[in-house]
This record gives structure tokens, C-alpha cells and sequence, in this order.
């Protein structure tokens, strides 16, 4: 590792450890430890016992004194990686962890008299400053921040002092943006906290005094300096985040871990602000851009390869007369290299909207690394072969600047439908938090995506219901892709009633999970998606368990992800932007599951549980209490161990700690304290002095204005006397104070049944009956008598997904056929005609396209004995057959020539089968308006 970058990453770690370690250690010593550890090295996030052996082997060949030095360094590192940046470490190191994070702990109550003689001057300064509108100092606006936003380092408060555009979503719900200052990361990265009304008001006023920037060693001074002039007990750089965090424990009784959330920004990141819209369009979610015979058999293309991305560099002034490459089945980089250079020319890079052409060529000059290692289609969609791919051209780049450009190349096909799952961690610094995708929906996000994949139109019922299943699994259930269509039949259990739904995540012969293990998942559906469940529970009632709950029997795991999964992703980004992907549904899931958590433990009113019903319902106690039955069984959730619903959590999620589910899917950290904290909940009333309320809302110290405005706001005030108006503190909710100065936002109304969306499914059934594959399925709909062997032969021997409504040229055809009939035995369709080249039109029009695959066709010949047996032989065969098919001969002494053809399944399917068959076919031959 270069040397500047080894200085940097202990300077992090040295900061780190200041402010979440209980033991002191240097800075030198920490850059002695990564300078000689192997483990560094490794892309792998984690510590082997054996180069564990080897640094602890070379720190005893060193003198007595700084060996105990190193020593110490040594474990300040191992804290660092294991707390900060996911890396799994020797189970003694774990253990010295927890018991660090323990003492960490103690370390901060013992200063809790300290910090409540500041806490109690900055308390008397606050109501003067308000009362006087004095100046706002930057030592006043620290306390401010440490004490009423968040229990932050002067680092990270100093920045925010000298930012401005730290106050974001002003017009809304304002936010506190705090950037990270973690060093080599692959993009800028950032949180967002909660800011209290309050705060916001003094933050503002603040910026609005237009002070020179500061930096924190000169703020340390100032503050040093002020607490020597008011009497007060004096502290150092890293004693005031501890002071702050100790005054939060008090104050608000948070439990440690969260305090700790608090303190450091670095700990999450935030979800996008401004996401790039998708270029999809509504008709392009369900759409099919690949043949289905790629993945018979693939081999590399002897074709000259056409890297058409140079074009667009010729014409960057307008881009779009380039012609978009088609995908190639063999390899797939030529298009994905286009686009990436198309993307650079439309949007610029993630710090200036607009590129200059040089950089944009520097950017997209990756044709040499990617010539020697195509990546075909089958391998891109495939988790495993995608990133061993990228890791393979990873490996195989020396240069540096190089490697930098194919970064950036990666992370854009981690937004690509086809290419992710790409996991960017795998490339980014070990020494840093792993990258990750922070992204999100609320419930009434997810909702709409459900109905985007019902009500759009694809001709193929099942495809929409196996989507829309796949989506609610993904975000109810916290599954991952792989987990969802690797789930069987057996490993599902569903109850209508309460909406519980078990399910068992396991290693299947399709692959195994992430760990290796197998765990439960409870969850909780709502009402208005339990129709859909039991749809599918009686489409997938006769299947054997061994078989995947999505899909066809039979049907290939690469068939699943595309048709079921890609379209859930395009749903995604057409809606939401097109940085979402299958998997923020999972991160969505697990933000859910965590609100429910909190939600429970506080005791929060269902109704203030959301915004709309179905939030309210999905954070419902009674929600709540049957995901957790089985481990509650009854008892109140006051009657456990609060600290365990986040190993329960864990457990479901599959994450043995709590940080990694953090860092991974709880993105940003604005959503914790009007949750946990009673002083912070919106919906609890505060009371407020007329002059905090004069100050909060935006009025002169003096202003007569106030009581016309508390009229508007409080009830309790307009039954007052002017006596108790004039000398009585008012009770108000955050809410309302929020709603007064921003402006209310507007909520969506949702008046949902509980069966609307399997209406809704259900009345798409109609939009297919025109598809033979969608009329047989919809009448065994209605028979109640679902035969999913039997329409899995059809869909696999059939069109399979490419499922079309019988076209014009076909229903005319038919129309010129004699009506087709079942057979005496009943085993077949039967059509009797004349053996002419008309005739064979008809029929060939009909009946020979991929729907009717699952039928063998059988001629039968009918010629009066003093007729040429081969003249009509040879008519027959010339127009009539194909290869392999039988044709028979019989004689008859009087009568005309007929033939007869029977179109008899190629296994024995139930009678019900061929009377729908017959019955689709009647209803294009003789259609209720010609009876």
C-alpha cells in the first residue's frame, strides 16, 4: 500500500479511536502496525488467525517497551476493522470487541457531572440568547449541535459551521447533511440527521450571520477560552463528543448502541437526494430484448467485435444518431461500454453535470482491458459469474489510473438491469466501510410498484403474478434475488387470516445462501396483498414440494430471473430512478422490519405510526406481535429483554452483527429520534415560552402577531384567559410547529380494500383469454380446478414466455377450416377437410407456431380405392407435413377423399385440457356475434 495512503488510513483510525476506544495508543504506532501486517493486503475483510500469528510473532522480536506499544496499536486496529469496516476477525478479538465497547461505556458516565454543568450553562445561555437574539458564537452554535442534534466530534461540528449547505429538504421536513470524512473512498458519501425545529431556526440564523470559516483547532480555543471565562470545568478535542454522548444517556435514556449511531455519521450512509430518472418507459418492464435459445448452448462468437462507444465520442454534440448496439449473447461489454460513454456525454460524472470530450475518452478507455475478457449474457445475470468476471479483469489490470477507470465502469453496471448484483466491495478499500447501494422505498412505495406490475399489460397472468409476488417477498420478507427464486414450495407457509407468513432460507440444489446456513424469516403481509398469496397457493396446490414457488415446473433458474425478477428491477427504476435495483428491496424490508422493532419497544399509538393506513397497518402493533409470536408467544413486549429484539432481528436477517445490518441497510439516521425519543417525537406536545415561540416562527422579540398565530395553532390557547395567555407556557407538537412554518405536505389518500390488488390481478385474467396459454389457465380459474402440470407441459413445449394473442392472419385461417372437434376417444383434437393446397394454407397458418408445440399432429388419409394413392401421398406431404410426423392410409370403396388430422398431446394431460383447447379454438371459429 503507498505510503501517503497508510498515513491517511491511521489518521482515520487514530480519530476513530479517540472517540469509540477506552485505551490510548499513537498515531505512529498504529502506521508501524499497518506497515507491517499482511492482512492489510487482502481484499477479503478478514483477519486469518494465521497473519494474526505473524504480526504478533515480528511485535515480540522488538524491544520491551514498544512492543507493549505495538501491542496496543495492534488491537486499536483489529477495534477499528472489526467496529468500522465489517471485517471478520478471530474470535478472541471479537470478545475484546464487545468488551471494549462495554468499557467505552463506563468511560463516558464517568463524566456525567461535567457534562451536566455545561449542559446546564448552555441551558440558561440558550433561553438569553433567545430572549436578547444576541449574536450567535460558534462556541454557542457547538453546544447547540452536540446537545439538542446529535453528540457529534468538533470535526464533524466544525464542518457543519462552516457549510451552509449543511440544512437540506428546507422546504419540506429540513434535514442536517453531514458529510463523512473517511479518506479513500470511491465517491463522496454523507448522512442525514434529524435537525429539532429549534436547532434548525438557531443553524439558520447562524448561517445568515455570514461568519468567517473556522477551523476546529481554532474552535478548540475558543471553546477552552469560554469555559476558563464562565467558570466552568475545562475539556479537550475529544472529551466534548463524550461530554455530549453521556448528556444524551442522561437526558433521553437512548440505549449505548444508539448513542454510538449518533456520534459518528461514518456509521451510515445516506440514501440518495437526487436520483437520475430512468430512460424506461412503462411498456418496456414486461418487454423480452433476448432470444430464449441463448442459453441452449453458448459458445464464444468468431464474429469481429464492433465497439461502437468510439462512434459516440465523434458525435458527442448529438449522440442519439448513433444507433444503440444490439445485446450479443456471447458477449455483452461492447453494448455495456456504449452506454456507460452515452451516460458520461448525457449526465457528466458525479461532480460536474458536463464532461469535456478528453475526459470522457480517458473515462471510456477500457476497450484493451475488456478485448481478452468478454462477458456473455448468461454470465452477466448470474451473480457468481458476473463478479468473478469483474474480479478476473480486476486482477489482470497493473496500472493504477487503470484500475481506476474500470472502477467506475463497474459501478455503473451495478445500476444496470442486467449486471446488479454486481457487489462493488469486492474492489473498494478494506481499509475503509465496503461499499453499498443506499436505497429505499416506504410501504406506500412498494405499493405502487405492485401495481405497476399488475395493471401493466403482458398478455401473461402468471408472469405478472409470479412478479408482483417476487417484489412483496423481497420487501416483506428481506429476501435476497437469489434467496426468492431459489425459494420451493415446501419452504413457505402462509396464514390468510393474520398474514403471517414462515419461511425457510436454505441451500437448495439451485445454490446456497450467503452464509452457508439456513434461517426463518417471520413476517407479516397485508391485507390488500393476501389475495395474491392465495392465488398462488391454489395455482401451486397440486405441485410437488421439491419445486421452485415461482415459476413453471421445470422452468430454469436463469428463466426466473429474467421474467420474474428483471422486470421487478425495471419496475424499480422506472418508477424510482434508475439507481434501484431487486435488491433495495431487501434494505427496504429490513428498514421496515427495524421501524416495527422501535416502534414496539416505545409503545408508539398506531395512529402515529405513519402517514397513510398502510404504513399505519404495517407498523401496527398487532403486526408487530404476530411477527414476533413465535418467540413472544404472548407475553407483552415489555415483558422481554429489549436487547434481543436486535439479535432476533439478526437472525432473520442473516446477519450475525448488528453493524453490518446498519451499514448496509439502514441508510441514513434522521428516522431514529423522533422514533426513540420522546423529546424528539413529532406527534408529543412541548411546552414552549412566547419568547421561543416568537423565535421558532420567525417573529420580532416584541411582536403582537403571536397570539393571532396561536389561535390558528392550539385550541388550548383560544380557551384561555388573557391572563393565562399572557403568563402560562403553551403546549405544542412538533408537528404542528412544522406545519406552520413549512407548509403541509400533501399525502397521498389510499382508501385500499383488503382484496384490491388480487381484484385487480384478477381482472387482467380477462386481457389474455385472447392467448391460448392465458384462456386455459383462466378457465381452470374459474373451474377452481388448477392443473399446474399441465400448464407447465403447455408453456414449456409451447411459445413458453413468448405468450401473443392469435393475430388476424390465424383467426382468419381458422375461420376457413371446418370446425375442429374432439376425437371419439376424447384423447384429441380432430379436424376432417379436404386434402388441398388451400386447406394446408389454412392449417399451416393455424396451427404451426410455437402455441401448439405441445401437440403431436397425426394425419390420417381417407381415398376412395379408385383414386392415385400417390399423387395424394405426395400433395400431402409436400404441404401438409413435417418432419417426423405419421401419416396413415385407408381406402374407402365410395365417397370423396378426406383427411383427417388429429392434434393429440405428447403426454396424457386431463380431459379438462383439450375441452378448454376446443373450447378457445370454437370461440375464434364461431365468436357469440355470428351465432
Amino acid at each position: 500500500m503507498h505510503e501517503r495512503l497508510i498515513h491517511g488510513y491511521a489518521e482515520t483510525i487514530d480519530t476513530f479511536l479517540i472517540q469509540s476506544w477506552p485505551l490510548i495508543t499513537s498515531r505512529d504506532d498504529i502506521i508501524w502496525v499497518l506497515q507491517n501486517s499482511s492482512f492489510i493486503q487482502t481484499q477479503a475483510r478478514k483477519v486469518e488467525t494465521q497473519d494474526l500469528r505473524l504480526i504478533k510473532k515480528l511485535i515480540n522480536t522488538i524491544p520491551t517497551g514498544k512492543k507493549r506499544a505495538y501491542r496496543l496499536a495492534l488491537d486499536g486496529v483489529l477495534f477499528y476493522l472489526g467496529s468500522a469496516c465489517q471485517w471478520q476477525v478471530p474470535e478472541e478479538i471479537e470478545s475484546a470487541i464487545n468488551d471494549a465497547n462495554n468499557k467505552w461505556f463506563e468511560d463516558i458516565a464517568s463524566g456525567s457531572a461535567q457534562a451536566q454543568r455545561i449542559f446546564s450553562h448552555y441551558t440558561c445561555k440558550k433561553e438569553n440568547v433567545i430572549k436578547t437574539r444576541a449574536p450567535l458564537t460558534p462556541c454557542f452554535m457547538v453546544m447547540v449541535l452536540g446537545y439538542d442534534v446529535a453528540p457529534l466530534s468538533l470535526t464533524h461540528i466544525t464542518a457543519i459551521l462552516n457549510n451552509p449547505d449543511s440544512i437540506t429538504d428546507e422546504d419540506s421536513y429540513p434535514r442536517l447533511q453531514i458529510n463523512h470524512l473517511t479518506p479513500g473512498l470511491d465517491e463522496p458519501r454523507l448522512t442525514h440527521y434529524h435537525l429539532p425545529v429549534m436547532s434548525y431556526r438557531l443553524l439558520k440564523n447562524y448561517y445568515a450571520q455570514s461568519l468567517e470559516p473556522i477551523t476546529t483547532k481554532v474552535l478548540c480555543t475558543s471553546l477552552t477560552q469560554y469555559l476558563q471565562s464562565h467558570g466552568l470545568p475545562k475539556t479537550n478535542q475529544f472529551l466534548w463528543p463524550k461530554l455530549f454522548q453521556i448528556s444524551w444517556y442522561l437526558r433521553f435514556k437512548l440505549p449505548p448502541i444508539f448513542i454510538q449511531d449518533l456520534a459518528y455519521p461514518e456509521r451510515h450512509i445516506a440514501s440518495p437526494l437526487n436520483a437520475i430518472p430512468s430512460s424506461l418507459i412503462a411498456g418496456e418492464i414486461y418487454a423480452i430484448d433476448w432470444k430464449a435459445n441463448w442459453f441452449d448452448s453458448l459458445s464464444l462468437s468468431t464474429e469481429k467485435i464492433n465497439w461502437r462507444h468510439t462512434k459516440l465520442l465523434k458525435n458527442i454534440q448529438n449522440p442519439n444518431i448513433v444507433a444503440t448496439p444490439a445485446l450479443d449473447a456471447t458477449n455483452i461489454l461492447p453494448r455495456l461500454l456504449f452506454d456507460f460513454t452515452k451516460d458520461y456525454i448525457i449526465h457528466g460524472g458525479s461532480q460536474k453535470s458536463t464532461l469535456a470530450k478528453g475526459t470522457i475518452s480517458t473515462y471510456t478507455a477500457l476497450k484493451k482491458v475488456l478485448k481478452p475478457y468478454p462477458l456473455s449474457y448468461s454470465d452477466a445475470i448470474s451473480e457468481q459469474g458476473v463478479n468473478t468476471w469483474a474480479k478476473t479483469v480486476y486482477d489482470s489490470i497493473h496500472s493504477n489510473n487503470v484500475k481506476a477507470t474500470f472502477y467506475r465502469f463497474l459501478r455503473f453496471l451495478s445500476y444496470q438491469e442486467h449486471t446488479d448484483t454486481l457487489d462493488l466491495s469486492n474492489f473498494s478499500s478494506p481499509l475503509a466501510p465496503p461499499s453499498v447501494s443506499p436505497a429505499r422505498l416506504n410501504a406506500d412505495e412498494c405499493d405502487l410498484l405492485i401495481k405497476s406490475l399488475i395493471n401493466n399489460q403482458t398478455n401473461h397472468p402468471l408472469r405478472s403474478l409470479f412478479c408482483a409476488i417476487a417484489a412483496l417477498l423481497g420487501f416483506y420478507a428481506m429476501l435476497r434475488r437469489g434467496e426468492v427464486l431459489r425459494l420451493r414450495r415446501k419452504d413457505i407457509r402462509f396464514k390468510p387470516k393474520t398474514g403471517l407468513i414462515t419461511i425457510t432460507v436454505t441451500n437448495t440444489s439451485e445454490g446456497n445462501t450467503k452464509s452457508n446456513t439456513t434461517r426463518k424469516v417471520y413476517t407479516t403481509l397485508p391485507k390488500q396483498y393476501r389475495q395474491l398469496f392465495i392465488s398462488l397457493f391454489k395455482i401451486k396446490d397440486n405441485t410437488t414440494r421439491e419445486q421452485p414457488l415461482l415459476g413453471f415446473e421445470g422452468e430454469k433458474y436463469h428463466s426466473r430471473q429474467l421474467y420474474y425478477l428483471l422486470p421487478v428491477s425495471r419496475a424499480l427504476r422506472f418508477l424510482f430512478g434508475r439507481h434501484l435495483n431487486f435488491h433495495h428491496l431487501r434494505h427496504s424490508g429490513v428498514h421496515l422490519f427495524m421501524l416495527q422493532i422501535l416502534h414496539a419497544l416505545n409503545n408508539t399509538p398506531d395512529k402515529q405510526r405513519g402517514k397513510t393506513s398502510l404504513i399505519q397497518e404495517a407498523l401496527s402493533s398487532s403486526s408487530v406481535a404476530t411477527r414476533f409470536d413465535y418467540w413472544l408467544e404472548g407475553k407483552a413486549v415489555c415483558e422481554v429483554n429489549e436487547a434481543i429484539f436486535l439479535d432476533q432481528m439478526g437472525l432473520q436477517i442473516g446477519h450475525v452483527h448488528y453493524s453490518t445490518t446498519r451499514w448496509s441497510y439502514l441508510h441514513d439516521i434522521d428516522w431514529l429520534l423522533p422514533i426513540v425519543s420522546r423529546a424528539h417525537a413529532p406527534n408529543i406536545s412541548h411546552k414552549y415560552t412566547h419568547s421561543e415561540l416568537r423565535y421558532l416562527l420567525g417573529l420580532n422579540p416584541q411582536s403582537n402577531d403571536l397570539s393571532r398565530i396561536l389561535l390558528r395553532l392550539s385550541p388550548e390557547y383560544a380557551s384561555q384567559t388573557l391572563k393565562q395567555k399572557q403568563s402560562q407556557p403553551l403546549q405544542l407538537c412538533d408537528d404542528t410547529i412544522r406545519k406552520f412554518i413549512f407548509g403541509k405536505k400533501s399525502e397521498t389518500k389510499q382508501n385500499l380494500s383488503s382484496n384490491e390488488h388480487g381484484l385487480a390481478w384478477k381482472d387482467t385474467l380477462l386481457d389474455s383469454d385472447n392467448t391460448l396459454l392465458g384462456f386455459i389457465f383462466n378457465n381452470m380459474i374459474k373451474d377452481n380446478a388448477m392443473e399446474i402440470d399441465a400448464m407447465s407441459f403447455i408453456w414449456d413445449k409451447g411459445g413458453k414466455h413468448h405468450i401473443k394473442p392469435v393475430h388476424k392472419k390465424q383467426r382468419t385461417a381458422l375461420n376457413n377450416l371446418p370446425p375442429v372437434v374432439l376425437s371419439d376417444d376424447s384423447q384429441s383434437l380432430q379436424i376432417t377437410l379436404a386434402c388441398n393446397k388451400k386447406t394446408a394454407h389454412a392449417f399451416t397458418t393455424a396451427f404451426r407456431h410455437s402455441d401448439w408445440g405441445w401437440l403431436t399432429i397425426k394425419f390420417i388419409l381417407s381415398v376412395n380405392r379408385k383414386t392415385n394413392n400417390e399423387q395424394k401421398r405426395t400433395l400431402l406431404k409436400r404441404l401438409f407435413t413435417q418432419k417426423n410426423e405419421t401419416i396413415s392410409l385407408i381406402k374407402h370403396p365410395i365417397g370423396k377423399t378426406r383427411l383427417t388430422i388429429l392434434l393429440t398431446p405428447k403426454k396424457k394431460l386431463p380431459p379438462c385440457v383439450l375441452a378448454h383447447t376446443l373450447s378457445f379454438i370454437q370461440s375464434i371459429q364461431f365468436p357469440k356475434d355470428k351465432t
